[in-house]
């Protein structure tokens, strides 16, 4: 969906270096990116069109572990504020690799601040990936850093383990002071708490006298990253999906559902990130801690590759990713046998996840599910019933 991650790959190392420099010397400074959403979102305010919001594109989206799901976490009355902030941030990465962001872009009448940054052309947009590739770890040495979101919990109780520190060398900060804050409410309700959360955020900033603020929220993150940048005087960085890279994760931290989108860097262990992720999030319901351990177990056939991302649709059914596949059942089925048939929720659940494996014939139970499933169609058709 995005291109080769050779392509153009030498001119955005360029551009990543050119993009850290800004953030040395520049206070303050606020780096922003525009994804499908947002644009969606500004091209309805644009055109005065706020008819066409529904309570889809803002909410915590479906509890379904085998689908993706994703929105701007924002409903129409932030749309002023979200249209200031990409006219007058530092630098604005347009995603123009995102083709259909390519196209849709030129109809976006924003009127940018004089002396403020973009990314040069397509081939050095989604430049998050290579900077958090190649340049985090060098930028924040020696800097007060904090990291926010929905994954921020998980990301702290990750780093603190030798594994992490192992997968994550090349990447992770060494000398650094690094501060995490989880957002409240787990990320969710981001279209009511926007005002609440940026409040949070302002004294996590101050009480840690922080230098540099990465925010994985959503387009939250790019109205509270720019009015902090400018109320505190410090360098806010809209880090989008990258902490869900650093924490291998299959859903946001605020949704039952899969990802959108899947950049990756390391690999963690399905067994190593479920447990982890129960410490970090205890309170999640039996049919969410399913549905976020389907999302998990589905990284095992997507595609990958070091400092790329891949949509959620982009899989790769190889050989040896159906061996790993297969594998990692064995560990969920141990882990979570007992959430199967917990409630009405866990078993719809568990068949969504039994009719993917099956459809894609990934294990034997799946296929047995699927035949089962066609199976009682025929029935109910030769009986007449219509299917519920």
């Amino acid at each position: 969906m995005v291109g080769d991650k050779g392509d153009g790959y030498a001119e955005r190392l360029v551009e990543a270096k050119r993009l850290s420099e800004l953030m040395r010397v520049q206070r303050p400074f606020c780096f922003l990116r525009l994804g499908d959403g947002e644009l969606h979102y500004l091209l309805i305010s644009q055109n005065n069109l706020f008819d066409r919001f529904d309570r889809s594109q803002w909410d915590d989206g479906p509890l379904a572990g085998t689908q993706h799901s994703g929105n701007s976490g924002l409903g129409p009355k932030h749309a002023g504020r979200l249209w200031n902030v990409y006219e007058q941030a530092d630098y604005v990465d347009f995603h123009e690799r995102n083709w259909p962001i390519e196209h849709l872009v030129k109809k976006l009448k924003l009127v940018r601040k004089p002396g403020t940054h973009r990314n040069p052309n397509k081939q050095t947009s989604m430049i998050f990936l290579t900077w958090v590739e190649r340049e985090l770890k060098e930028y924040c040495r020696g800097r007060r850093v904090g990291f926010a979101g929905a994954e921020a919990r998980l990301l702290q109780l990750f780093s603190e383990t030798p594994e992490f520190r192992r997968l994550s060398a090349d990447y992770w900060p060494e000398d650094a002071k690094i501060f995490f804050h989880q957002a409240r409410d787990d990320g969710r309700n981001l279209d009511a708490n926007l005002d609440l959360v940026k409040e949070d955020l302002r004294k996590f900033v101050t009480d840690k006298q922080l230098d540099t603020l990465f925010i994985s929220l959503g387009s939250a993150a790019k109205i509270i990253g720019f009015e902090l940048s400018r109320e505190l005087g410090v360098c806010c960085f809209d880090f989008g999906a990258m902490m869900r890279a650093l924490t291998y994760s299959g859903c946001d931290g605020n949704r039952a559902a899969r990802s959108p989108q899947y950049p990756f860097l390391f690999r963690i262990p399905f067994g190593t990130y479920m447990e982890t992720l129960e410490k970090a999030m205890p309170n999640l319901a039996p049919a969410e801690l399913l549905a976020k351990a389907h999302g998990q177990l589905l990284l095992e056939v997507m595609k990958r590759e070091v400092g790329w991302t891949f949509a959620s649709w982009e899989f790769d059914f190889s050989e040896e990713n159906r061996v790993a596949f297969q594998k990692v059942c064995q560990v969920y089925r141990t882990r979570y046998h007992h959430l199967f048939k917990a409630s009405p929720e866990t078993r719809k659940e568990r068949a969504g996840f039994l009719h993917f494996c099956g459809t894609h014939g990934l294990t034997l139970e799946g296929r047995l599910f699927l035949l089962l499933f066609h199976f009682k169609g025929f029935v109910r058709r030769c009986l007449g019933r219509s299917p519920q």
